[in-house]
């Protein structure tokens, strides 16, 4: 039995975006900027077509006073509202006046109707440059809104949704980094590596313009290195999934260059190299990292994940077993860990080797990982084969009759958490031989690295027929961020 088993790799969390974003105050829905402003590089802006005042125009201005000074939520809006339609009004009745244009996306900008907000700038800018000078404020407010209306869904894991309210956010203002920062993050999370690694990339170009004027000042230039790094890190993560190695090694190895003591970028390096076939190098930077004090979990994760692929089986234990000890909930470490003492015995073997040593090491992980993750049907299969090896037959059936009367089993648990806090959790229940129709409640607890449980979740499946499956989802809020789990079964 030659088998080698994906393993779960760690990943860190990029962006912390619960906090809303703020901007000047509300600009006011003035004319169309003085003819003789400058515009950028000191160039005159060109008129085009002048703004002009009718009927429509007046009814809109007047809409937008009265919202301004409204008090009440639903009179601002239905106030908003009439503006709208005045300036819908205009543009049907003279659809060459920038100013209509203009006045429906500050009522839209109001409305939240931010994609409508930015077609119709754009037109009013397309018609009169100069009106530039004028929409810039109300964009940023727009931007403002936008990206504070994505904040909800998002820590509430509807990333699609929060996805679309960062778009809107950086189409109306394109002069600020932080939707492109939360874009590249959610793509990231949702799969999309492409896209991830655009909106990364246009946030760097974006931040190598301002460098220099950030760096004037003590706290722009802190904001400004944040910005930078999570920038940098999340396009080199999005290239390493997107199988892009040459260009992430190359990213990766700068970044190493400028942090030479950093483990993480260390161990994120290696495993690039490692997809590239340079075995000599990552063992080299494996070496060199697993030497180091002070590595985090996530550090000996990855560094397991990066010498199991190059099949160094017995340092890759010790980094998973060094991972799962700085976490008591840490059910993935415990995964790897049993995985790769069972690739380590099932190579020794194959190559006429005592792979007893292997299988010894195995039992006892893999009744430290079901203690968390109970149905686990490969390691009930694992445990026996180990039991069967080691020439121990009666505990080799014990063990096999245990996870044939449980009668079903749980596969590719998955843990998505949340920067901000919270995590929800994906699985698959498989019916063996139970009952179809009866259920199954299941009850995740979720924690921190202390091992403490933070708060649970119940899932209830109901069981299909017999060798049929059927996928499950739950949702677990906190305010704490989570980095470990188990379940067990309740009902």
């Amino acid at each position: 039995m030659n088998a080698r088993f994906g393993l779960i790799l760690a990943t860190a969390a990029l962006l912390s975006g619960t906090g809303c974003s703020t901007g000047g105050g509300a600009p006011s829905p003035s004319p169309a900027a003085t003819p003789t402003l400058p515009g950028a590089g000191g160039q005159v802006l060109a008129e085009g077509i002048r703004p002009r005042d009718n009927s429509h125009t007046r009814a809109a201005e007047n809409f937008l006073d009265q919202a301004m000074s409204a008090v009440e939520d639903a009179e601002k809006e239905g106030l908003y509202r009439q503006a709208l339609a005045a300036a819908h009004e205009g543009i049907a009745a003279d659809p060459e006046n920038p100013k209509s244009y203009f006045q429906g996306a500050v009522a839209s900008v109001n409305l939240g109707e931010f994609l409508g907000a930015d077609s119709m700038f754009t037109r009013a800018e397309t018609l009169h440059p100069r009106y530039i000078l004028e929409t810039g404020p109300w964009r940023e407010r727009g931007w403002v809104n936008a990206y504070n209306e994505a904040i909800t869904p998002m820590n509430l894991g509807d990333l699609e949704t929060a996805v679309e309210f960062f778009e809107a956010a950086n189409s109306l203002y394109s002069e600020r980094p932080e939707a492109l920062l939360q874009l590249g993050s959610l793509y990231s999370r949702l799969g999309r590596m492409e896209e991830s690694a655009e909106a990364f990339r246009t946030c760097m170009a974006m931040l190598e313009e301002t460098r220099e004027v950030a760096m004037m000042d003590t706290a722009s230039a802190a904001t400004w290195e944040e910005h930078w790094g999570i920038s940098r890190l999340g396009l080199g993560q999005a290239l390493q999934y997107a199988e892009q190695y040459e260009e992430a090694a190359e990213l990766f190895g700068e970044m190493v260059a400028d942090d030479p003591e950093n483990a993480s970028l260390i161990g994120t390096l290696a495993s690039v190299l490692t997809e590239m076939g340079q075995a000599d190098s990552v063992d080299v930077l494996y070496e060199n990292l697993l030497n180091r004090p002070g590595l985090t979990e996530f550090d000996y994760s990855n560094a397991g994940v990066g010498l199991y692929r190059i099949e160094e089986y017995t340092r890759a234990a010790q980094a998973f077993r060094a991972a799962a000890d700085l976490n008591p909930l840490g059910r993935d470490a415990r995964l790897n860990l049993v995985q790769t003492y069972f690739a380590a015995a099932d190579q020794a073997e194959t190559e006429g080797e005592d792979g007893s040593e292997y299988w010894e090491s195995l039992i006892p992980a893999a009744r430290e990982l079901l203690s968390l993750d109970p149905l686990n049907g490969d390691v009930w299969v694992f445990m026996t084969r180990a039991f069967s090896e080691l020439e121990q037959d009666e505990e080799a059936n014990a063990v096999f009759a245990e996870y044939q009367a449980i009668g079903y089993e749980i596969q590719d648990l998955q843990l998505d958490v949340r920067p901000d806090g919270g995590a929800s959790i994906t699985g698959t229940l498989q019916n063996n031989t139970a009952e179809q129709g009866g259920t199954v409640m299941l009850r995740f607890h979720f924690g921190g690295p202390d091992g403490e449980v933070m708060g649970t979740t119940d899932i209830r499946v109901q069981l299909p027929a017999a060798e049929e499956s059927v996928d499950f989802v739950g949702d677990f809020s906190s305010a704490e961020v989570v980095t470990g789990y188990k379940y067990e079964v309740v009902g």
